[in-house]
């Protein structure tokens, strides 16, 4: 895999700030880094105009795109509280005008969640998918308008229900909406036990964005590539194997991880 299709994601910490994020990215010659817009890292609230532009030189000043991850914090898109689901799709409106001034073309978002206490309650299931598909219908005209791509993500293991886990559930959403991407998470299906190959063949065609990371198959632990049991591999394999273009995202919070990863991904493509 070429390194300017390679990126990494940014992580919140107190020792390190965004532009940390950006030199690293920079230094290991990728091309691509995936802003969190969470609160005290590139949340839309925080960013004025000038800020936008500030950070849209630096992107450009150091050769990197961005792509934008909307909020993962205290947002559900899926809520059975209809404040609380408004209050999500506002979020999610910020991250894609973010993802616009940052000339990012890539706005990947959670598809939203059932708590614990619903999981087993088939219609309270039904009832939190309408709710993010009307939220989506609204989503993906505005992202039209600024001329973005929405890109749902599959999800971990939880306590919660997530209401994409399964192929056949992102695949659903896929077919009902034209306009809507997929980000393939390797990592996060692994922790199901689901098979990598499987999985990109269901979202083939509408498959836009990758975040590739370890774990042991029980929990979304985010580790350097071969820390864990992850076949990481075999997810290059099925990226080629559907005639993946898009771009990789490494979402590894250890920046020495984060290098030797890199390099593996690059060495594997090249060998």
């Amino acid at each position: 895999m070429e390194r300017e299709r390679l990126g990494l994601a940014a992580f919140l910490g107190p020792e390190r700030g965004l532009d940390f994020w950006l030199e690293l990215a920079a230094e290991l010659g990728l091309g691509v880094v995936e802003l969190r817009a969470e609160p005290r890292l590139a949340h839309p609230v925080e960013l004025d105009a000038a800020a936008r532009a500030e950070l849209r030189r630096r992107f450009r000043s150091l050769g990197l795109r961005a792509t934008v991850h909307a909020s993962i914090h205290d947002t559900n898109l899926a809520s059975l509280n209809p404040i609380l689901a408004e209050a999500a799709l506002e979020d999610l409106e910020g991250a894609m005008e973010l993802a616009a001034d940052l000339e990012a073309g890539v706005v990947v978002f959670h598809p939203g969640r059932v708590p614990s206490e619903y999981r087993h309650d088939p219609g309270a299931l039904d009832q939190a998918r309408a709710v993010l598909y009307a939220n989506l219908e609204k989503a993906l005209a505005r992202a039209q308008r600024l001329g973005v791509k929405l890109a749902i993500e599959n999800k971990q293991r939880g306590t919660n229900r997530d209401l994409v886990l399964f192929p056949q559930e992102h695949a659903e959403a896929l077919a009902r909406f034209p306009g809507l991407w997929a980000c393939l998470d390797f990592g996060h299906l692994h922790t199901l036990g689901l098979d990598p190959m499987e999985f990109a063949l269901a979202v083939k065609g509408k498959l836009l964005h990758v975040h590739l990371h370890d774990n042991h198959a029980q929990s979304d632990e985010h580790l350097p590539l071969g820390r864990g049991t992850l076949e990481w591999a075999r997810c290059l394999e099925a990226l080629s194997q559907v005639g993946f273009e898009g771009t990789v995202v490494l979402e590894i919070p250890d920046p020495e991880g984060l290098k030797s990863s890199a390099e593996l991904v690059v060495a594997r493509a090249q060998g």
